[in-house]
């Protein structure tokens, strides 16, 4: 690559240069590009064109949605489940466990144990674990309650993003309300599906290799179902050292993510919404701000409107 930039780690394993994983060149320019990307949204929405959510042609004012359920008694709007935020932050606690016990794992000069007898090895298949349990759960909980649609991303979601991007720009005044799971959201949601089912595949691979042979043991070959793969060289990779360099990327995808889900949540003007992950509600004048009340009805009358009194009801 340029500027001197190596894309693989290689390791003497069994007298023989093998690739072992993504190099600590190619996650720094995936963190430096990511941190630019973020510093630039800062600068244009924040600083350059900094706006408030415009209301649509033909629905109500957010004073009037305001007003509308207030009427009604309504003074918290229900954001997320106990079981949501629950999962949530487990999600977040293993995520934050894989990546920390992922980077000392490849920096192979850390000797420090998480506690007496057990490596970091073991925090990363802990965590793992847990984070295929939670996804798992989810799964189910998005089943039971046959809810797959709220997070589907189409051309509604598209013309969406696009608009709010070309707002970010200056191009358009128009800075709609969201969806109940805004596009950006939903996007997230699909690109971190992705990077988890690709850490997942490529973990149980190298999980297996695990379970045959110690670690980095002088085993070149292994059966993965019923077939035979060699471990690779350094000019030919196998299945392994494949897997291993999948494995860092897909990592090294959610490790942007993260930083991207954390970025939006604290910013100033999302405290609300990241408040309503610990508490479970959000005023009703940040929901009647935020959200388009066609996408996201609350209230006791679910009207079109989000729950709008109407003179001819």
């Amino acid at each position: 690559m340029p500027f001197g930039i190596d894309v693989f780690r290689y390791a003497q394993r069994a007298g023989r240069e093998v690739v072992v994983g993504l190099s600590w060149d190619v996650l720094l320019v995936l963190a430096f590009v990511a941190t630019l990307t973020f510093l630039v949204h800062y600068v244009l929405r924040e600083l350059w064109n900094p706006t408030d959510h415009t209301d649509s042609r033909d629905g109500p004012t957010k004073e009037e949605v305001v007003e509308s359920l207030e009427a009604q008694g309504v003074e918290e709007v229900n954001r997320f489940t106990l079981a949501q935020r629950a999962s949530h932050w487990i999600m977040a606690i293993a995520v934050f466990a894989l990546m920390l016990s992922g980077f000392i794992i490849m920096n192979t000069g850390v000797t420090v144990k998480v506690v007496a007898g057990l490596s970091w090895l073991d925090l990363h298949i802990v965590s793992a674990v847990v984070l295929i349990g939670y996804t798992l759960f989810h799964v189910g909980h998005v089943a039971y309650k046959g809810t797959w649609n709220k997070m589907w991303f189409g051309r509604a979601e598209a013309r969406d993003l696009w608009t709010r991007f070309t707002n970010l720009i200056g191009r358009t005044d128009e800075y709609p309300r969201q969806f109940e799971y805004p596009s950006a959201q939903k996007l997230l949601h699909w690109a971190i599906t992705g990077a988890t089912l690709g850490v997942t595949i490529t973990g149980l691979v190298l999980v297996r290799r695990v379970s045959l042979e110690p670690l980095w043991s002088a085993a070149r070959e292994f059966s993965f179902l019923g077939i035979e793969f060699g471990l690779g060289t350094a000019d030919a990779i196998g299945l392994v050292g494949w897997s291993f360099v999948f494995h860092d990327f897909f990592a090294a995808g959610i490790l942007a993510l993260v930083m991207g889900h954390v970025y939006f949540a604290l910013r100033p003007n999302e405290w609300a919404v990241t408040r309503s992950m610990i508490t479970g509600t959000l005023p009703v004048r940040e929901y009647a701000e935020r959200y388009s009340p066609s996408s996201w009805q609350i209230g006791g009358e679910r009207a079109a409107d989000g729950g709008q009194r109407r003179d001819d009801d």
